[in-house]
């Protein structure tokens, strides 16, 4: 077999193409390795950021017994106990914390809803916590229930206490701004306008949705609380603003996190200042459960807690402000916690008293229906929240004397009929432990021309509890007589004392003129 070949095409001279391609190849591969070094520095600095979120998010841990503090009403203990186990997990150190001019650490705690629940962003629990690591070693909590009215902000505008961050984080929104970015203004700018409500310096806030809540209790196994009472609430918020019943027996009772939650949460069967007891009883039992459980020496419960809770916090503080909090927390001596909570029962009009009464519903028809909370103001107009504000002033500042309280009894001595049951109820508002309020003695009793009080002659005794108590009553006393412009004296008999006891008794004489506390402090 014969074939034939045939040249399919003519051969070409390098094309301008070819040569300019062999010119640029060297550079071609400058560009490349450049470019994979560029990716190699990108891939270091992800991982510098990747790190950095884990420090925070194992930071978070440092608070994980806190989150049931941030969403409910309750104390630091929890926060104490897991200091010691978190430290381990961490080598940045921490900073200090701004403090203000008396050296108190005073944080904004928020509880809030989430995409799962009723009122998403609304911050139903609302507490200061401020905090002295160096003189007294304590803690004092205030709360504000969440429908407080706020009638005028500096940018957030009127309305529930609970609804200012929701409204403003919508606003920003609104006006462009990223849903993160909105978020950390409205908790800032909520920080400094609860501040000014108070009068207190706020140098931070913290805040945890009830999903974290729910997710942490069920990862500890649930919590085993003590209910004091049947709980019949028909009206509980269910989803798509419907309601269900929440009911739960007398007795011993195991929660899961929605079962606690729900427990914690509901007001429709009892009033809503009653509810901080509720949620004390599950701060409680969470501490008792990561302690006794030995939840907390199991790094596994414990990573599984760090990502629940690095999902479900937010702060105004930075990872080193984080570090430097959980070092305070150790500092405070969990005995000396002192907790309050702002409330309606103030008094008036024959109503009961409450320690934290300044609070007052006014008419549903001023606010569109709605019923909403008040401060009580004198004058009765404008309101303002100098009465909060002069309490906040005393019990902060002040906090030796409510550590542990001493009894206080006043006694009408020669004054005005109802001037002991007055001026009682009016301290026992501001968080002195008055214990009765009734006449100096029977008839014919001694009337004095002069107001005065008097320290129980009975504090004697070299016991370590017993000098403790002296002290604490000599505290008082002395601090009762700058506010009260009285000195400290002594009764003619002990009599006064034997009735009840009490530690200190404030005698009414002739003399006596009432003044609101207000103005005396």
């Amino acid at each position: 077999m014969s074939f034939t070949s045939r040249r399919v095409r003519e051969e070409k001279k390098p094309s301008e193409l070819r040569r300019a391609a062999a010119f640029a190849l060297p550079l071609i591969r400058g560009a490349a390795q450049y470019y994979k070094h560029f990716e190699h520095a990108k891939a270091e600095d992800e991982v510098k950021v990747k790190r950095e979120r884990t420090l925070k998010r194992t930071v978070t841990i440092l608070l994980s017994a806190l989150l049931v503090l941030l969403l409910l009403i309750g104390t630091l203990k929890v926060l104490v106990r897991l200091k010691t186990v978190a430290l381990g997990m961490v080598s940045m150190a921490g900073v200090a914390l701004p403090s203000d001019e008396n050296g108190l650490t005073n944080i904004l705690l928020l509880g809030e809803g989430d995409n799962n629940h009723e009122g998403v962003d609304l911050t139903d629990t609302i507490m200061i916590a401020s905090l002295d690591p160096k003189k007294t070693k304590s803690a004092v909590l205030l709360s504000i229930p969440r429908d407080t009215y706020v009638l005028s902000t500096e940018k957030m505008g009127k309305d529930r206490i609970n609804s200012l961050y929701r409204n403003y984080k919508n606003s920003l929104v609104r006006k462009g701004a990223e849903t993160s970015e909105a978020s950390a203004e409205s908790l800032q700018q909520l920080t400094k306008e609860v501040g000014a409500l108070i009068g207190l310096p706020i140098h931070g806030a913290v805040k945890v949705n009830f999903s974290g809540f729910e997710q942490a209790i069920d990862s500890m196994g649930g919590i085993d609380i003590e209910v004091p009472e049947d709980i019949v609430d028909t009206q509980y918020p269910g989803p798509n603003y419907t309601y269900e019943t929440f009911q739960i027996a007398k007795g011993m009772q195991h929660m899961d996190g929605a079962t606690a939650l729900k427990y914690a949460r509901s007001r429709h069967s009892t009033s809503d200042f009653s509810r901080s007891g509720r949620q004390q009883q599950i701060i409680s039992a969470a501490a008792a459960k990561m302690k006794e459980g030995g939840l907390i020496k199991n790094a596994g419960k414990l990573t599984e807690l760090l990502s629940i809770i690095s999902k479900n916090v937010e702060s105004t503080f930075g990872t080193r402000e984080l570090l430097g909090l959980a070092d305070m927390g150790k500092s405070i001596d969990t005995k000396k916690i002192v907790s309050i909570q702002l409330n309606d029962q103030n008094g008036l009009y024959g109503s009961i008293i409450q320690q934290g009464g300044f609070l007052y519903s006014p008419p549903r028809d001023q606010f569109d229906g709605a019923a909403v909370l008040l401060p009580v103001s004198s004058p009765e107009f404008p309101v303002t929240w100098k009465q909060i504000q002069k309490l906040s002033s005393l019990l902060f500042v002040k906090r030796e004397i409510f550590i542990h309280p001493s009894t206080v009894s006043v006694l009408n001595g020669g004054g005005k009929e109802g001037l002991a049951r007055k001026l009682g109820g009016e301290l026992y508002r501001y968080g002195f432990n008055v214990s009765d309020t009734r006449n100096y003695g029977p008839k014919g009793s001694p009337v004095f021309e002069t107001s005065f009080i008097a320290m129980n002659p009975g504090l004697l005794g070299d016991t370590p509890e017993m000098e403790a108590r002296r002290e604490q009553a000599t505290l008082t006393a002395n601090l009762l007589s700058v506010i009260l412009k009285l000195k400290v004296g002594q009764t003619p008999t002990a009599d006064p004392f034997s009735e009840d006891g009490a530690d200190i008794v404030i005698v009414l004489g002739e003399d006596f003129q009432y003044t609101v506390l207000q103005e005396l402090l």
